[in-house]
């Protein structure tokens, strides 16, 4: 009896070392993600300093592990994000947005917050800013998230190489599943980012989102997929769910978002 106790006094030693050692390994990184191209300049919305916006992503490392809410990223590839500034006095200037911004996962592969410090617009007289993302824009996950460290070839490859521009094939390519996210990230974008939204909020997203230029942007098929989600979400805060507006349309996207990835994952292009 006292050989098995020492037995497995010592199997217990060994195997609580080994997961110690476990965790001092460093975490493996999260999945580099794509940043979906927006067709038309998305608005941030500037509180506390602090200008932000809401926007698609996809995975392209289906075997790492997704971000965690709050992980940093960097921006790679080819395109340089335009900042969009409406100045007061109605006139509009563009500018490279190229070291202005800050990438965080929203918790889901799906989508990423992108900020930039309030005070870089003073000198710019500026009435709102937007963002239009180009083609091709990547993003590289932080090892550390104070500092930018050199990326593995595995990461640049998958944020630059043949994978990144298969991607355009799913996510850009005007389908009605594509459209219908572009336009649940339009309605996110307008509605507060914390707390709730009031009734004539919510009944006047829609219309504030089915601008002329989204009409004409966007697909009939795309923006009707996009209605549902909305009259269906709109409908639950209504009926008085607990569940905002914002975050209803906000799982919707990610929903289309998924089934997205999952093709492109399975490289089945009859989406």
């Amino acid at each position: 009896m006292l050989r098995k106790i020492a037995t497995l006094t010592l199997f217990f030693a060994m195997s609580g070392a080994g997961a110690a050692g476990a965790a001092g390994q460093p975490a493996e990184l999260p999945q580099v993600l794509g940043l979906v191209a927006t067709k038309l300049p998305v608005p941030l919305d500037c509180a506390d300093g602090s200008c932000t916006g809401f926007f698609s992503a996809f995975c392209l490392q289906e075997q790492r592990p997704k971000p965690s809410k709050g992980h940093v990223y960097d921006a790679a590839g080819e395109g340089d994000i335009t900042m969009v500034v409406e100045k007061n006095d109605g006139s509009t200037a563009e500018f490279s947005a190229a070291g202005l911004l800050h990438f965080e996962s929203t918790g889901a592969y799906t989508s990423v917050r992108i900020s930039m410090d309030a005070r870089r617009l003073v000198s710019l007289d500026a009435k709102s800013v937007s963002l239009s993302v180009p083609r091709r824009v990547s993003l590289l996950p932080r090892s550390e998230p104070a500092v930018a460290a050199r990326p593995s070839a595995e990461d640049l490859d998958a944020a630059t190489g043949d994978k990144r521009l298969l991607a355009e094939r799913y996510f850009e390519s005007g389908s009605p599943r594509a459209d219908a996210s572009a336009m649940l990230s339009r309605m996110i974008n307008l509605l507060p980012a914390d707390g709730y939204e009031t009734k004539a909020v919510r009944d006047g997203t829609w219309g504030r989102a089915a601008s002329p230029a989204s009409l004409k942007t966007f697909s009939p098929e795309g923006l009707g997929e996009a209605r549902q989600a909305y009259d269906r979400c709109r409908a639950y805060a209504d009926q008085g769910y607990r569940m905002r507006l914002r975050g209803c349309l906000e799982n919707s996207h990610d929903k289309l978002m998924k089934i997205l990835n999952d093709k492109y994952w399975e490289g089945d292009a009859g989406f």
